[in-house]
This record gives structure tokens, C-alpha cells and sequence, in this order.
């Protein structure tokens, strides 16, 4: 007899704690199974903007842009999130500043990102290499050579969005 050997609590209590590991795996299969997720596919992650598009950023001012850059440079925000010089073509690039922690991507890499087109306000320390009229605040972002994507928690329906092709919504 159980009860005997263990005693009367230590069997209750190993009752209980059966019955909370099955009520915690439960609700964990059902967690997972009511997420809605979409796939990517060969129209996931465009992009809005590019070399030829660089003269004219000033159409994009507040929304959302989504383009491909190689890293050439790596500084820390005052969020303490990367802050990349992202380049475009040769003599053109963006500043772009991640809403999330990278620990992933190197100087070289080439990423896509999506984020809103901004006009650069530079705090003291920032005005030491921010020197482009534009930046980019980036909620998502995606490395295919390295299979790293990246996107704010908080930004749900643009990822969503941008997964099934379309730029996202500034919404």
C-alpha cells in the first residue's frame, strides 16, 4: 500500500503535483495550438526602398520602409540596441536603429529590415556619427544567410503582415 509506505501526505502531495504537471501540459498544448502562425514563402519580407529610391526618402518620411543593407558600422543606442550603418549602395546608406537586442549580426552581414522612416534627432552622444538627414527605427528583421529574424514583441499584425508580403502598416 502506497499510503502506507510514503505516508498519508507525501502521497497527497505526489497527487497533487500530478495533477498540476498534467494541468500545466494541458493548457501548454492548447496555448500552442490556438496561435495563428503563416509561413513564409517566396513573397514574405519585401522590400519598398533601395539604391534608386535614395534620393527621393523624403516621400517615405513616417511611414513604414522595408530595404536590404550590408552593416558597416556598429553602435550601441541610448536603449542599449544596436545602431547600424546600414549600406545601400556605395556612398548611400541609413542609419537604422533596432527596438531589440542583436547579438547575431556582425559588421559585413548583409540584413533586411522594416521600421519607420524618420528624420534624425541625434541626442549629445549620437551627433558624434548619426550624420544622414534619415534613419530608420526598425521593429523587424531578417537575415537569410544566417537564418536570424528578429521582431518586436509588441508588433504582432506587422510581422504577420510582412510575412505574407505586404509592407507592413504603421498602425
Amino acid at each position: 500500500m502506497a499510503i502506507l509506505k510514503d505516508g498519508p501526505k507525501n502521497y497527497m502531495m505526489k497527487k497533487i503535483l500530478s495533477i498540476l504537471l498534467l494541468t500545466f501540459s494541458v493548457l501548454n498544448l492548447f496555448g500552442q495550438t490556438s496561435l495563428t502562425t503563416v509561413k513564409a514563402n517566396d513573397k514574405s519580407f519585401p522590400t519598398n526602398i533601395n539604391e534608386r529610391d535614395f534620393e527621393t526618402l523624403k516621400q517615405f518620411d513616417d511611414k513604414v520602409v522595408a530595404f536590404d543593407g550590408i552593416i558597416e558600422k556598429i553602435e550601441i543606442s541610448r536603449n542599449d540596441t544596436p545602431f547600424y550603418k546600414l549600406m545601400i549602395s556605395e556612398n548611400k546608406y541609413l542609419w537604422t536603429v533596432l527596438m531589440f537586442k542583436n547579438e547575431v549580426n556582425k559588421i559585413g552581414d548583409t540584413i533586411r529590415v522594416v521600421g519607420y522612416l524618420r528624420l534624425t534627432e541625434p541626442n549629445g552622444i549620437e551627433k558624434k556619427y548619426l550624420d544622414s538627414e534619415y534613419m530608420v527605427i526598425a521593429f523587424g528583421l531578417v537575415d537569410f544567410k544566417n537564418s536570424n529574424f528578429l521582431f518586436l514583441g509588441s508588433a504582432l499584425q506587422q510581422k504577420q503582415e510582412w510575412i505574407e508580403g505586404k509592407i507592413p502598416s504603421s498602425k
